[in-house]
């Protein structure tokens, strides 16, 4: 038997760590997120198909010896 409750709700209070500023280094503004991030999706778009080359010419090298 469900009931409803009664009585005063205290509400979810959520932390957040507020960081400091500070001052942006050389490496940092050197860093590009965005061609980070488009290698990343190529090297997960192309894995199998380096994979598939891969062991091809592997088995070209053996055929060849």
């Amino acid at each position: 038997m469900a009931t409803q409750m009664k009585g005063e709700v205290l509400p979810i209070r959520h932390t957040v760590r507020r960081l400091k500023a500070r001052a942006v280094t050389d490496d940092e503004k050197k860093y590009s997120v965005f061609g980070a991030m488009r290698i990343a999706r190529a090297d997960a778009k192309l894995v199998g198909i380096r994979e598939k080359k891969a062991k091809q010419k592997a088995e070209e090298a053996k055929m060849k010896k």
